[in-house]
């Protein structure tokens, strides 16, 4: 009997182990999944981990070229990266084999589209990139293609994504090589002490927070009518100017202006209206950006740089909606695009007026700023403030011109380089035309009560810091500097300067202000005898003031 107690208590004991084996096998069985998991970089992937890490760490360490130490930082930080999308892709086999394909063809579209930008803008890809192609629409991007794409550039980029896709193909058969056990243990403990010291250090938080560049909120895809304020206005004035003209130009650089002292002869018209008397000439006036789309988020309205983190630009006041309250019947008339890939910041401050009128919906050919004028029905209104949006000086120059203002030639420019000639007599033809256009649309209001301000949004940086570069100020601080020059004009007719002989006198007094256009809605209130009621910043911010 007690044989039998004993054998039962021998095969209990026996039962025992094999479940704790069992369940011993099974923890060292999830360890064991775990440690070849976070270890598969190192010894079964090596080859594709390093092209993954210098393929998303290139373009950010080349940019940092100058600085050696902070190169190696971002080198490292990014050698976190590539090992934990390496360890995520390779969780699920069937996605692995369908996705690491895909992503080192993306991380090479992505790599030379960073160093494309980093060499020919002097910075990486970033959010004004973005915003700035979501806002362009097809006749734009093929003009950019036209001007700055060569032949060169598209054979460079279908080898470049050519090699990155036979890489990806060939890289399950380059796999042979693999870490010695050292060497992983090694590779672990760095990715560690890198992963503290990023930490320590602050590097990711400084490199991934600069909201400037990753912040990709489509900001100008906004519908402003529903963000009015209804703004409360006073009278400063018991006589209030009757039309207000506001022509925004485009990339008008006021270094290629004879009105500021450019040896060729672009603004004869608008001279001879300054010989008058009826124009006057402002010297020491920047745009807040280089680019449209972020200009036009300060041009019309209280938000002023500085203002960024306070609130969206979208949230403050706009000059449309402040005239409209004053009894201003308001129009925007546009050579412009309406919308671009997405929406953009113009279209949505003339979806405010009253009236609005873009010409690419009128017209399939050749889109002339000359074709504006006279558009405006608002002029016959009591009040009126009109917008016109031009296309002034845009990439592509030869094509904003009728072929009678081909007046200067690539001969006329003997003093400069060979491959600058025929652009600088391009882009000084377009300002020729834009000196016609923006004269016609001031003499449309000779006879009114009217005051009409032209400025551009921003300027160009033509061979000006760079002899080889042409086009959006590249972020250098010379070249940022350099796009933010820009001309800006006041017209005012014979009888407003018989109405209104103050504020002539006032302005005529401000012409060698510094000013910025961040701050122009102040402008024209002044000008228009209006004030917010509940602050002072007219009087404060006034350009006449």
């Amino acid at each position: 009997m007690s044989a039998i107690i004993g054998r039962e208590k021998e095969i209990a004991e026996l039962k025992e182990l094999y479940n704790g084996d069992k369940r011993s096998n099974k923890v060292k069985g999830f360890f064991g999944v775990i440690k070849e998991t976070l270890l598969y970089p190192f010894k079964k992937d090596l080859v594709y981990f390093l092209i993954l890490w210098i393929l998303i760490a290139l373009p950010n360490c080349y940019s940092q070229r100058n600085s050696i130490g902070y190169a190696v930082c971002l080198a490292m930080m990014y050698y976190i990266m590539a090992y934990v999308a390496d360890v995520v892709l390779n969780l699920f086999h069937w996605v692995a084999k369908v996705l690491k394909p895909i992503v080192i063809v993306l991380a090479t579209l992505v790599a030379t589209l960073n160093l494309y930008c980093y060499i020919v803008y002097d910075c990486l890809l970033s959010n004004d990139f973005i915003q700035i192609i979501g806002a362009t629409n097809p006749n734009e991007a093929k003009e950019y293609f036209d001007t700055f794409i060569t032949w060169r550039h598209i054979v460079v980029l279908i080898l470049v994504l050519a090699m990155s896709i036979f890489i990806a193909v060939m890289i399950p058969k380059m796999q042979k090589l693999k870490l010695g056990k050292s060497w992983i243990i090694a590779s672990g403990m760095l990715l560690v002490s890198v992963a503290v010291i990023c930490l320590k250090l602050g590097i990711i938080k400084e490199e991934f927070a600069d909201k400037e560049r990753w912040n990709l909120n489509f900001e100008e895809v906004v519908d402003l009518r529903n963000h009015l304020t209804h703004p409360q206005l006073t009278e400063s004035d018991s006589i209030h100017t009757s039309h207000i003209v506001i022509i925004l130009g485009e990339s008008f650089s006021s270094n290629h202006s004879s009105l500021y002292g450019y040896g060729k002869n672009t603004n004869p018209l608008l001279a001879e209206q300054a010989r008058k008397g009826n124009l006057f000439v402002f010297k020491n006036v920047k745009s807040p950006c280089t680019h449209t789309t972020k200009a036009f988020k300060y041009l019309l309205n209280t938000y002023q740089i500085g203002q960024e983190s306070e609130h969206p630009w979208y949230e403050s006041t706009n000059l449309i909606e402040a005239m409209k309250n004053a009894g201003y019947y308001t129009a925007w008339i546009s050579n412009q695009s309406e919308k671009g890939m997405f929406d953009n910041i113009p279209s949505g401050h003339a979806r405010l007026c009253d009236e609005s009128f873009f010409l690419e919906n009128e017209t399939d050919t050749k889109r002339l700023d000359g074709k504006l004028i006279g558009k405006a029905s608002a002029k016959t209104q009591n009040k009126s403030m009109v917008f016109y949006h031009l296309l002034g000086q845009h990439i592509n120059f030869q094509e904003r011109y009728p072929r009678e203002y081909d007046n200067f030639k690539g001969t006329d420019y003997t003093t400069y380089a060979e491959h600058q000639r025929d652009v600088l007599a391009y882009y000084d033809n377009a300002t020729l035309y834009n000196d016609f256009v923006v004269n016609a649309i001031m003499d449309l209001y000779k006879e009114q009560d009217a005051v009409v301000f032209y400025f551009s949004d921003h300027a160009l940086d033509i061979f000006d810091t760079d002899p080889d570069y042409f086009g959006h100020a590249r972020q250098t601080e010379a070249s940022q500097k350099q796009g933010r020059i820009i001309p800006f004009i006041v017209y005012v007719s014979p009888l407003f300067q018989e109405l209104h002989s103050e504020k002539v006198e006032r302005i005529k007094a401000s012409v060698n202000k510094p000013f910025c256009t961040d701050k122009f809605i102040y402008a024209v209130m002044d000008v228009t005898g209006y004030r917010f009621a509940n602050n002072d910043d007219v009087q404060k911010f006034s350009l006449f003031n």
